[in-house]
C-alpha cells in the first residue's frame, strides 16, 4: 500500500536532515580535533563511535519534528481532501473556502467555483432529462415520473384522475408552410393557454402539488394534462372543451395569424386503468379515436376502442406483406356511355384477400394505410399493376381508359408526392389512357402546392378528374386554375336524386361551359339513367351496368362489345345487288 503524502515528505525531510547532521558532525569533528580532510580515513575507532552514536540520537528528533512540521503543512490540503470526498452533487453543498492567505486557500476557492459549476450542471442536465427545452413542461421521462407520483396519491386518497392527450391537428403545416421558429413559438403559446385552463380548473382544488406539474408536453405538437381529484366523469369533458375553445383562438407570430383546433383522447383512474402506462396507452387510443371521428373534438376510452387498435396495426404491419405475396389485385368497375350503350372506361378499386380473414373492402383498410406513410408505397404498387394490366385490354377504336384514385395523404406530404409522381413518370400512359382521379376536398385543401403536381401529370400524359364533386367547396377560379377533363358527380346525390336534382343540372352545366366531361357514381336504376340523360350527363358507373370485374372479366366484357359493334356494323351495310344472267 502506498504511503501517504505526509509521511513521504517526513521521510524525505529526514534524509536531508540526516544528511546535513553528518555534514555537521563531520565538521565538528574537524574544527575540534584539528582535523584535516586527508585524515578523515584515519579516525581511531572511538571518535568513529561517538559520531555515529551523536548521529542516531540525532536522527529520531529530526524525523519527528519534520513530522510534525509535513502535517501542520499539509493539515490545509488534508482538509480540502476531506471536503472533497464527503461532497455529492445529490447531498448538501460543501464549503471548500479557508481561513488563510496560501496557495491551499486558493486551491480552495478554485475547488468552490468548481462545486458550484457542477452543482450548475447537474441542475441543467436535470432538467434536460425531465423538461422540455422549449415549454418548460415536464417531457416525456418526467411525465411518467410525475403521473407515477399522481397516482400513488390518488390510490392513498381513493381520487379519480383524468389523464387528457392533446394532439394538434395539422400542425406539420405550419412548419412546411412558414418555419420551425413560427411553430415553436406556437407552441410556446399554447403551453401557456393550456397552463391557464389547468389553474382555472383546479382553482377550488387542494392539491399538494404546484399546478405546472399537472401539464406536459411529450414531444411534437402533443400535450398531456392530468386532471387529479374529480368527482365527476363530466369534468373531463368540461376541461377538454376548454382546452379546444382555447386552441382555437388565432395565433399571432409577427404579422401573420394562424388557426389551430385539437383532437383529444381521455381516459380515467381507476375505472380504465391503474398504471402510468396503460393510462397513456388508453389516452392515446382515445386521441386517435378522436381524429378519426372529424378531428377537433374529444373521446373517451373505451374498451372496443383496443380491437380497432389491433386492426389497425394488423393492416399497417401486414400491408408489405400483402404486397410481396400478391394477396393484393384490382378490380374495375366499368364507365358506360350511356347514349351508345358501349363502356369508354373502368376505375381501378384495390381489394386485399388475406390469407387469414378472407376478402377485406377498402373501407377496412384504405383509410388506416392512409394515416401511415406505407399509402405511398401502395399507390406506387397500384400504378404499376393498372399500367400493365392496361395493355391487356383489346384495342378498339375508341382506346379505353383506366383510372386510379390519388390519395390526399399523398397530397399533403411532399416525399410521398415525390414517390407517387417518380411511379407515374415511370410507367407508360399513351394517350391519356390512364386517368388520375382526386377528391375535390383534398384539391382544395392546399391548391397552391397541388397545382404543380397537376400540371406534371398532365404534362406527362395523364388525363386528371376530380372525385365526388358537389362534396366540397371549390370556387369557378380555382376550378378555372385546374388541368382537369372532367368531374365525377358524388353518389350521395344520385341516391337522393330527386332532393339533389338541382345540384346535378348545375354541375353538369357548369361542366359544359368549361368544356368538360361528367360522370355520375352509384348509377343504380334505370330511372336514374334516363333522369341523368334527360339533364345532358353522358356518362356513368354503377351497379346498373356491372360490379366490379376482375381484368379478366374485363378483357372478356370488351371483347365481346367489340364482336357485337362488328356485327352490327356488317348487319345495316348495304348489300349490293345480283345481276341477271341475261
Amino acid at each position: 500500500m502506498a504511503c501517504s503524502l505526509p509521511l513521504r515528505i517526513s521521510l524525505i525531510i529526514t534524509v536531508i536532515s540526516a544528511a546535513l547532521t553528518l555534514i555537521i558532525l563531520l565538521v565538528s569533528f574537524f574544527l575540534i580535533g584539528e582535523l584535516n580532510l586527508n585524515q578523515l580515513n584515519h579516525l581511531p575507532l572511538n571518535r568513529l563511535a561517538i559520531l555515529a552514536v551523536a548521529f542516531l540520537v540525532l536522527l529520531p528528533p529530526v524525523f519527528i519534528l519534520s513530522r510534525i512540521l509535513a502535517g501542520r503543512l499539509l493539515r490545509p490540503l488534508q482538509t480540502l481532501t476531506e471536503k472533497t470526498r464527503s461532497y455529492s452533487t445529490d447531498g448538501s453543498p460543501v464549503s471548500f473556502l479557508l481561513d488563510s492567505d496560501d496557495e491551499f486557500a486558493e486551491l480552495g476557492k478554485a475547488l468552490q467555483e468548481m462545486q458550484e459549476n457542477l452543482s450548475d450542471s447537474h441542475a441543467q442536465l436535470e432538467m434536460m432529462a425531465f423538461r422540455d427545452p422549449l415549454t418548460g413542461l415536464s417531457n416525456r421521462r418526467g411525465l411518467h415520473q410525475e403521473l407515477s407520483k399522481l397516482i400513488l396519491w390518488a390510490r392513498q386518497q381513493e381520487n379519480r384522475i383524468a389523464l387528457l392527450y392533446i394532439d394538434l391537428d395539422h400542425f406539420k403545416q405550419i412548419n412546411d408552410s412558414s418555419s420551425h421558429a413560427y411553430g415553436d413559438q406556437i407552441l410556446r403559446e399554447i403551453a401557456q393557454r393550456l397552463l391557464q385552463v389547468v389553474k382555472q380548473q383546479t382553482r377550488h382544488s387542494q392539491l399538494p402539488f404546484p399546478e405546472e406539474l399537472l401539464l406536459s408536453r411529450p414531444g411534437g405538437d402533443q400535450f398531456i394534462i392530468m386532471l387529479p381529484d374529480i368527482g365527476q366523469v363530466e369534468q373531463a369533458g368540461q376541461l377538454s372543451h376548454h382546452i379546444i375553445e382555447a386552441i382555437q383562438q388565432p395565433f399571432q407570430v409577427s404579422d401573420r395569424y394562424f388557426k389551430l383546433s385539437c383532437s383529444i383522447g381521455i381516459t380515467l383512474y381507476p375505472d380504465d386503468a391503474n398504471s402510468a402506462e396503460r393510462m397513456l396507452k388508453h389516452a392515446d387510443i382515445a386521441m386517435y379515436e378522436a381524429k378519426r371521428s372529424g378531428r377537433n373534438r374529444s373521446r373517451y376510452f373505451l374498451p372496443a376502442m383496443h380491437r380497432q387498435v389491433e386492426e389497425r396495426v394488423m393492416i399497417q404491419q401486414g400491408i408489405s406483406t400483402a404486397i410481396a405475396e400478391n394477396q393484393l389485385y384490382i378490380e374495375y368497375q366499368p364507365i358506360v356511355h350511356m347514349k351508345k350503350k358501349r363502356v369508354v372506361g373502368a376505375e381501378a378499386l384495390l381489394r386485399w384477400h388475406h390469407p387469414k380473414r378472407g376478402r377485406l373492402g377498402p373501407e377496412t383498410f384504405i383509410p388506416v394505410i392512409e394515416e401511415s406513410d406505407q399509402i405511398g408505397a401502395l399507390t406506387v404498387w397500384i400504378i404499376e399493376t393498372v399500367a400493365a394490366e392496361l395493355r391487356l385490354l383489346p384495342s378498339q377504336k375508341e382506346a379505353t381508359k383506366l383510372s386510379i384514385n390519388i390519395s390526399s395523404a399523398i397530397l399533403n406530404k411532399p416525399e410521398l408526392a415525390q414517390q407517387v409522381n417518380d411511379a407515374l413518370l415511370r410507367v407508360d400512359a399513351p394517350d391519356h389512357r390512364i386517368c388520375l382521379e382526386i377528391t375535390e376536398t383534398s384539391l382544395m385543401e392546399d391548391i397552391d402546392n397541388t397545382l404543380p403536381l397537376l400540371l406534371r401529370w398532365k404534362d406527362a400524359g395523364y388525363s386528371i378528374w376530380i372525385d365526388d364533386f358537389g362534396t366540397g367547396y371549390s370556387s369557378l377560379s380555382y376550378l378555372a386554375r385546374l388541368p382537369i377533363d372532367g368531374v365525377k358527380i358524388d353518389r350521395s346525390f344520385i341516391r337522393d336524386f330527386d332532393n339533389s336534382k338541382p345540384v346535378i343540372e348545375a354541375i353538369i352545366a357548369l361542366a359544359d361551359t368549361m368544356n368538360l366531361l361528367t360522370v355520375s357514381e352509384g348509377v343504380e336504376q334505370a330511372e336514374q339513367q334516363q333522369s341523368l340523360l334527360r339533364l345532358g350527363c353522358d356518362f356513368a358507373q354503377g351497379y346498373l351496368y356491372s360490379e366490379p370485374l376482375s381484368i379478366s372479366l374485363l378483357t372478356d366484357k370488351l371483347e365481346q362489345q367489340l364482336l357485337r359493334e362488328s356485327r352490327q356494323t356488317l348487319k345495316f351495310r348495304p348489300r349490293s345487288k345480283t345481276k341477271l344472267p341475261f
